[in-house]
């Protein structure tokens, strides 16, 4: 089993936010910074996890849900 390894600092969230989707704030996946990037993961395997980036949290976050969403429909 291979496992995903992230050298960059995980980002503290507060997923109590409004306008957070509501799969970000029932699943609160990591959030990792890698230079003007944000990643949102959850898994340990990139064949069953999800993920989502964008340039800033929110538009990570909602990278992240339509993924999500994507592989919930499947």
């Amino acid at each position: 089993m291979k496992k995903m390894s992230i050298d960059k600092e995980i980002m503290q969230i507060d997923y109590t936010q409004e306008g957070i989707p509501e799969s970000v704030k029932n699943f609160q996946p990591s959030v990792y910074r890698d230079g003007d990037v944000y990643h949102c993961i959850l898994g340990t395997e990139k064949e069953t996890g999800v993920f989502g980036s964008g340039k800033s949290v929110d538009e990570a976050f909602s990278e992240w849900d339509k993924a999500y969403q994507d592989k919930k429909s499947r």
